[in-house]
């Protein structure tokens, strides 16, 4: 045989512990190597009142990284956990989750709960150990994880420093070692280990083994798979430092208690409320439906429901709620009946009392929760009227007979354990449970394999199946007789241990003959004395069926009501005679139809003791009927029985009256003794309260006091280094108590004040210093009354200056007991501080702009000269990069990259720049970028220094364009002087010929052109000399309108509108009144030509203040880019295919002459607008 027992996984530990716990977790983590591939979680009881350090503590026992866990931790391997105080620990895959206790005044256990949700999740990987500690929490954990085939390890009570929670683990039996610390670790260590395999030649003794529990307990693991039975032997010899099987076996059979210990672990009892939540969903919304129509058709109104392996009762209890809780929403009238049954009758007991933790409610809906279950401090109990329908009974699914008139069969994750031989008979016995129709639901690992002729499917995915009609019931396989009476346990001791070992002939022997009973036996019951039936043969559901109510074994409830007189006179009879009995043709009334029964009752003897009778059931055919009524020999019911019915009916009637008489007196005392129960109940939940509270204050005491050992300890050498601080440090330091007396000082303090050894406890005003400092003892005292720090910062009388700050002494009670006074020489410190006050002022009030930046070119500070020629504020700048700051507009976008290629490569860059305010508005400056290094020639920091130049950039502007047209009109000049002259004549020429009758065309277009050149000349001279300035006041609107009206002419030809708009009260304006004409009418003909396919020209007039009337015009034209904007007004540059440039440069002229402005805006496809600035 082959099986893998070796398991690389890492395990999952859990710890419990409480008082008196800490030591021995370091005991046990002293012992533990850190390198088992095992992760350790770590419950203890702490207060919540102090600072736990517990992770601190444990971290110098082992190398392992001990951590204090925080909700949703995912767990290494090879760390340990420790829980914080007030809070729930679980375990949900391989991360920890937390959840803080909702109700501090009553007993949580928080061992309890981690223990349980590991037992879930780890399954038979789980490992559970209870150290020292008192009260009862982890006794559940324990269950949990003994019954999931977990490993458990509890503290012995002899090492324990309490031994409350060891002894109450100890006490459910569950435990697979005991003993100190050490040995615990010693033994996890092998277990966790442990490699041993059994060899082929050790399968004898494993059978050997089985065997010899089925012959001490009665129970046959011998159809249990060898994987699991192997799995869980392995875990025994391993905790028992053995070396095989046969070593093993030996132990069993001088070791009962290891015998059960043995037996507990082979059963198996995982289960969950409404595990695979998908499956029960199937059974509300289907199965259920489907069976209460099947009884309404049948004019029933009960189901019948057995749950076979039902452990702790978990499905049982779900099935139940579904059932209810369907039948309270959509048949009110109907009910159902449970029977759920296991092999394991402590489980059975337990469920018994549908008592869970608080935790299982995580698994269904609140509105079961709410309906179904009753909360008990920390626990919840499954409602009475659910618990009443349910009967839970101990029951050997193998060897017992089965539940019969069952409707629907639930057996989930059991089968699973079986081998398929055993397997099939199970499902046989099931079928035969089965009513017409019914349903059998399995686990989703589980199927009906091949006896599927005795079952549909229902549902494939979730294994539900139904009950498939076969012409005869017959079995698989023969089910073996059980002993008719239990051995007494001195019997049992009395008894010699056989050899168990079998031969295969045997075996097979054996197996054929149960075959052949059970197939070719008549229809029979086995009954002991007692009537307890012991075994079923063949069909016996036509005369039989499951009773309802408390669950019984008698054979008289199983029988059909037709059959109980009989089959009790007989067995009377036989029991009474001691020989075999036999009744014919007994009438019975099945539905419309009426059959016949022949019984005989044939007595079986053991050693001259009866030791059970076999009820034979035959039913005749009619011909053999009417044979058996023509021979008149049926002896049923004749005078002889009627005087027998008659004898029990008297019998009966006195039993009765006495039994009434008996209950009317117990009731009377069950009263009073309920009443004294009620006051001991009362009594004792007020004392387990009391007793709960003191073990709680005992524990965080035993908690508290542990963890104050170790603190004193780390304080003695806190005390130490704080003796080691004074001394070395360079800071003066004097304590003083409430009565200003010295207390302790280090030596830097003898530097200023005058202390020596023997000053200790005298007051510091008998003490001299070396300080310029008067207020020094008014400061102290002020400092004693009001609590409030005082700082100064004063100079010794040589020069040097000190930092002195008196602060209050602080307990951690924070209760003032004194002052604490510091002197620290800041002399050095003073004295770079001015350098850098003194540098800092120069910065602020520079001229110029500042900013440094980081290493990442992060700017770190602005000056105020930066903030103001940028429009940008402080908050807006700081924390920005370089790039942000000059990146920001279209404008500088090529000039960052020159920048930053500089300062990366350390090197200045420099240039005169147009920047852009925060606005937009463009703004000049001369910046300059470099890189600040350390001594290491590292770059720490990058400085920008700008000048604002804007208006410097403006004057050279100005005077370029000063000297520009003084240059123009010298020029205008000598071309006006030496055109004039000729023009004159050659105009005079012309004007004589169209006198002379020339073509009066040709002269037409010279004239034109002559006056066009003249109007040239006329500009030119305008601009090559400053005419005589004679401002006046003059109306604006009039000298507008008159040159409207001059060119309205033509704005009507080119469908051209003049709107107008103006204030009500402009006044006069300052000018000379020709010129403004003449700038009016060169800036609307201008308008004017950029519009070739008409539109508006707006023309608004407002007075600004009382020192300018400004003039808008607005034209809708093609409009001016911004290079050409910059360009228009110098000399003969224009946007017109005829234009001369001139026209823009005298209207600029004409502007400046009366101290005016004009301002030209405009966008390319929208327009332009000309802005006129007039003095008033």
């Amino acid at each position: 045989m082959e099986l893998d027992m070796n398991n690389q996984t890492t395990r999952v530990v859990g710890i419990g512990a409480s008082a008196g716990g800490l030591e021995a977790l370091e005991q046990l983590f002293d012992h533990l190597p850190s390198d088992l591939n095992a992760s350790y979680v770590v419950v203890q009881h702490l207060s919540p009142r102090y600072k736990t350090y517990m992770p601190e503590l444990l971290s110098r026992r082992t190398k392992m990284n001990v951590q204090l866990i925080e909700d949703q931790m995912q767990l290494q391997p090879n760390h340990v956990y420790v829980i914080p105080a007030e809070h729930f620990l679980t375990l949900e895959g391989n991360i920890l989750s937390l959840c803080r206790y909702q109700d501090m005044n009553k007993a949580n256990l928080p061992i309890d709960v981690f223990f349980e949700s590991l037992a879930r999740v780890q399954g038979p990987n789980g490992i559970g150990i209870i150290l020292s500690g008192t009260g009862t929490d982890g006794t559940n954990g324990i269950r949990s994880i003994y019954t999931a085939g977990g490993t458990t390890m509890v503290q012995d009570d002899q090492t324990a420093g309490f031994d409350g929670m060891p002894k109450s683990a100890i006490g459910t039996d569950m435990v697979h070692f005991v003993g100190s610390p050490e040995e615990i670790a010693s033994y996890l260590i092998s277990w966790i280990h442990s490699d041993y395999l059994p060899k082929e030649e050790e399968s004898d003794e494993l059978i050997d083994i089985l065997q010899f529990i089925k012959s001490r307990n009665g129970i046959d693991f011998t159809g249990y798979k060898r994987a699991g039975i192997i799995r869980r032997i392995k875990r025994r010899i391993s905790l028992k430092s053995l070396s095989g099987l046969q070593e093993y076996k030996e132990l069993l059979l001088t070791d009962p208690q290891e015998l059960l210990s043995l037996q507990k672990d082979f059963l198996i009892g995982v289960t969950q409320f409404f595990r695979d939540k998908d499956a029960f969903n199937e059974i509300y919304n289907k199965v259920i439906p489907d069976l209460v129509k099947q009884k309404i058709e049948e004019g029933q109104k009960e189901i019948r429901i057995w749950v076979a392996g039902c452990s702790k009762g978990d499905e049982a209890y779900s099935l139940a709620i579904q059932f209810q809780h369907y039948f309270d929403l959509h048949y009110p009238d109907f009910s159902f009946r449970m029977f759920a049954t296991d092999l394991d009758a402590n489980a059975i007991e337990y469920a018994g009392q549908g008592i869970y933790p608080e935790e299982v409610a995580l698994n269904m809906p609140e509105e079961y929760v709410e309906r179904y279950f009753t909360k008990q401090e920390d626990v919840l109990q499954v409602n009475k009227d659910i618990r009443k329908r349910i009967v839970f009974a101990p029951h050997n699914l193998i060897k017992d007979p089965p539940f019969v008139n069952i409707d629907l069969v639930s057996c989930r994750n059991m089968l699973i354990y079986l081998q398929p031989d055993i397997q099939k008979k199970v499902l046989s016995l099931f079928h035969f449970s089965l009513n017409k129709k019914g349903f059998l639901f399995l686990g989703p690992s589980e199927s009906v394999g091949k006896l599927n002729h005795l079952f549909t499917v229902y549902n494939r995915k979730w294994n539900i199946y139904r009950y498939h009609e076969i012409d005869s019931w017959v079995s698989n396989s023969a089910i073996e007789l059980a002993p008719a009476r239990e051995r007494k346990p001195d019997q049992q001791k009395r008894e010699k241990v056989l050899p168990m070992h079998r031969s295969p002939l045997k075996k097979t022997t054996e197996h054929l003959y149960s075959t052949l009973l059970a197939k070719y036996m008549r229809p029979c019951m086995i009954v002991d004395d007692n009537h307890q039936i012991l075994h079923t043969f063949g069909d016996v559901r036509p005369f039989a069926s499951l009773p309802s109510g408390e669950m019984s074994f008698n054979v008289l409830k199983f029988l059909d009501t037709q059959l109980t007189i009989p089959v009790g006179t007989g067995l009377h009879k036989v029991k009474k005679e001691d020989k075999s009995v036999g009744y014919k043709s007994i009438k019975m009334q099945q539905g419309s139809h009426t059959i016949y029964v022949n019984l005989s009752f044939e007595p079986h003897y053991v050693n001259g003791n009866l030791q059970w009778i076999v009820i034979f059931f035959e039913q005749e055919v009619l011909e053999d009927h009417r044979e058996t009524l023509s021979q008149q020999t049926i002896p049923w019911p004749d005078g002889l029985t009627n005087q027998r019915i008659y004898d029990l009916e008297q019998e009966l009637r006195y039993t009765q009256e006495n039994l009434q008489a008996t209950i009317e007196e117990l009731e009377t005392t069950n009263e009073e003794l309920q009443s004294t129960n009620e006051e001991l109940i009362a009594a004792n939940e007020e004392l387990q309260s009391t007793n709960e509270e003191l073990q709680s204050v005992n524990e965080e005491l035993i908690s508290v006091n542990t963890e104050h050992q170790r603190k004193i300890q780390q304080l003695t050498e806190l005390n130490n280094d704080m003796d080691n601080l004074l001394t070395s440090t360079k800071i003066g330091t004097i304590f003083l108590d409430m009565e200003m007396r010295i207390r302790r000082y280090t030596l830097a303090a003898t530097e200023i004040v005058h202390l020596l050894e023997v000053d200790l406890g005298r007051p510091i005003s008998h003490i001299s210093h070396r300080l310029d400092y008067s207020q020094f003892l008014d400061d102290i005292r002020t400092v004693i009354e009001t609590t409030e720090e005082r700082v100064a910062e004063v100079q010794s009388f040589e020069g040097s200056w000190y930092s002195v700050r008196i602060l209050p002494y602080r307990t951690l009670e924070n209760v003032i007991k004194g002052v604490v006074i510091t002197f620290f020489n800041i002399t050095e410190l003073k004295r770079v501080n001015a350098d850098l006050m003194n540098l800092s002022y120069v910065i602020q009030q520079s001229p110029s702009s500042y900013l440094i930046a980081n290493s990442d070119k992060v700017i770190q500070y602005v000056n105020p000269k930066y903030l103001q020629q940028s429009g940008f504020t402080l908050d807006e700048v700081l924390g920005k990069t370089i790039e942000e700051m000059y990146s920001h507009h279209q404008d500088l976008i090529e000039i960052y990259p020159s920048i930053k290629q500089h300062l990366d490569n350390g090197v200045e860059w420099k240039a005169q720049i147009q920047n852009r305010k925060k606005d937009g508005d463009p703004y000049w400056e001369s910046a300059s970028f470099l890189p600040v290094r350390n001594e290491h020639l590292q770059t720490i920091h990058y400085v920008m220094v700008a000048e604002d130049i804007t208006e410097r950039m403006k004057a050279e502007e100005l005077v370029r364009k000063t000297e520009m047209r003084s240059a123009v009109g010298e020029l205008a000049a000598g071309i006006a002087h030496e055109i004039r002259n000729p023009l004159t004549a050659l105009k005079g020429f012309v004007q004589l010929m169209r006198a002379d009758g020339g073509n009066k065309n040709y002269i037409e277009i010279m004239l034109s052109e002559f006056d066009r050149i003249e109007q040239i000349i006329n500009e030119l001279l305008m601009l090559s000399k400053p005419s005589a300035i004679n401002i006046k006041e003059e109306d604006i609107l009039v000298l507008l309108n008159d040159v409207i009206m001059l060119l309205e002419t033509q704005a009507i030809i080119k469908n051209i509108r003049f709107k107008t708009e103006h204030d009500k009260e402009l006044g006069k304006i300052l000018c000379i009144g020709n010129q403004i004409k003449q700038v009016f009418i060169n800036l609307l003909k201008n308008a004017m030509e950029a519009m070739p396919n008409g539109g508006d020209i707006h023309i608004r007039v407002k007075k600004e203040g009382n020192r300018f009337i400004t003039v808008e015009i607005i034209d809708q034209g093609q409009g001016i880019s911004e290079n050409e904007l910059t360009k228009l007004g110098q000399p003969f540059y224009t946007t017109k295919e005829k234009g001369t440039g001139l026209g823009l440069l005298v209207c600029f002229n004409i502007m400046k002459d009366i101290n005016g402005n004009m301002e030209i805006d405009s966008e390319v496809g929208k327009g332009t607008k000309i802005s006129l600035e007039i003095p008033m």
